[in-house]
């Protein structure tokens, strides 16, 4: 048998005469660093509901739903005809539109703590509008960050993960490790000029190191003791968890929101929501504002354009009508389970885990008496979490996965799409990797 890297060049051959070309145009022939595989990427040329397909036709699975974007999948048609509609009528106008006033109305529905709302072209830039605006409210300067949290690629709040432990105060930042409330309090009783804690509410990438309610609550007690802004970074977590968003399920309400992804129903974009006296800082009416509070500018070429506005509505209408958190949650944690038997029936250090309707994997834990089964990650060592496990084996089973025809990366999610059929193909697909892995000799096994 072929080696799973001869199978994988041959089998995505045209992919690799495309990414020659694409290497000359781009830095790794890539727009994302997401997308970066040795030798190659593999190209798709269409998609529709829970599959996608390459340049020969190769059918996949699609586990990564446009990054977490796609809750039903791809091309839902009530998405479709929206979007379709509104391009002959026009996709910028440079003004206000009607769109973006009936697309903010259906958020606080979600969005509990949505008393204002600004739309924005990401989440990135959200996030970075949300800091702003703490620090010209609370009058102070310093951003307290949590180690792995993603809040996007731009400074202040570049991803943590990689500060060392002996940087955990750098310029302005102060780096925490996960779900340590007392340290959060230290610094905060100890440091009057923290304008604002930012932080993905499920913990860092949706989940890798989970983070529950209790602290949640114990964080809105302890922010509001020393008047400092909590920012719940939402990009991901937003219309996808059960109730819509995790401030809603836990019936936490932070000051500040910030959204993307589901929110513009797979087109670009994202919003800022909130509390309207920090909100209205944006404003130009210094009534609104206070007079003593300079104004803050915010300027989006593309945001609330009318083709995401368009998209973005029929998403949300679609969540109203279709409730899909029983079916999403429920087809996730039956990928969970089937993945994790067999891997423990492999007697393999891998797991899966997550919340909700999203999927972390952890592809060599390196604890070789500890099974799938008796997995914990809420007692894990969260920097072994963090690590994400064998990088390269990882690399590798995703490679072998795509030669049975499913593309599925170390944090996925689960869209409307996905059926029992769906989990029962790629529990097969990884038995399948699996024994091929094996072969090439490149598995740990369990001590048990």
């Amino acid at each position: 048998m072929k080696s799973i890297q001869d199978a994988y060049r041959e089998r995505f051959h045209k992919d690799g005469i495309l990414a020659t070309e694409a290497a000359t145009l781009l830095p790794d022939g890539i727009n994302s660093d997401s997308r970066y595989m040795l030798p190659h990427p593999v190209y798709v040329t269409h998609a529709n509901g829970s599959r996608k397909w390459g340049l020969n036709g190769q059918e996949f699975i699609d586990y990564w739903c446009g990054h977490g974007a796609l809750l039903f999948g791809h091309n839902p048609p009530a998405i479709v005809s929206s979007v379709t509609k509104q391009i002959q009528k026009g996709t910028h106008f440079g003004a206000c539109h009607p769109l973006e006033i009936e697309w903010a109305k259906l958020i606080p529905a979600f969005i509990p703590s949505a008393e204002r709302i600004r739309f924005t072209n990401s989440g990135t830039e959200a996030n970075q509008q949300a800091v702003r605006l703490s620090r010209a409210f609370t009058g102070k300067n310093k951003v307290l960050l949590f180690e792995g949290h993603y809040h996007g690629w731009l400074y202040p709040i570049y991803p943590t993960h990689a500060i060392k432990d002996n940087m955990r105060e750098i310029d302005n930042r102060i780096i925490c490790p996960p779900n340590d409330i007392e340290l959060v309090e230290h610094y905060l009783s100890n440091d009057p000029n923290i304008a604002c804690i930012i932080l993905e509410p499920t913990g860092p990438c949706s989940g890798v190191v989970p983070l529950d309610g209790e602290f949640l609550k114990q964080l809105r007690i302890i922010t509001e003791k020393y008047d400092v802004v909590l920012i719940f970074d939402e990009v991901i977590t937003g219309f996808r968890v059960t109730d819509g968003s995790c401030q809603a399920f836990y019936n936490i309400k932070p000051d500040l929101t910030t959204l993307g992804k589901i929110l513009t129903g797979g087109l670009p974009g994202g919003a800022i929501v909130g509390r309207k006296e920090i909100m209205n800082l944006i404003s130009n009416d210094e009534k609104l504002r206070g007079s003593n509070q300079k104004k803050i500018a915010h300027y989006g070429t593309f945001s609330a354009n009318p083709l995401s506005a368009s998209s973005g509505i029929a998403m949300l209408n679609l969540i109203k009508q279709k409730n899909p958190y029983p079916h999403i949650n429920d087809i996730a944690q039956k990928l969970r389970d089937g993945l994790n038997n067999l891997f423990t029936q492999h007697q393999l250090d891998w797991v899966v885990y997550g919340q909700f309707s999203c999927i972390k994997f952890l592809i060599g834990h390196g604890v070789h008496d500890l099974p799938a089964s008796a997995f914990s990650a809420q007692q894990f060592d969260y920097k072994k979490l963090l690590k994400r496990g064998d990088k390269d084996l990882a690399h590798l089973l995703r490679k072998t996965l795509l030669l049975q025809g499913v593309d599925i990366s170390l944090s996925s999610v689960i869209s409307v799409a996905h059926n029992e059929a769906d989990i029962t193909k790629t529990i097969s697909a990884f038995d399948a990797a699996i024994h091929r892995i094996k072969k090439e000799g490149q598995i740990s096994y369990l001590s048990l």
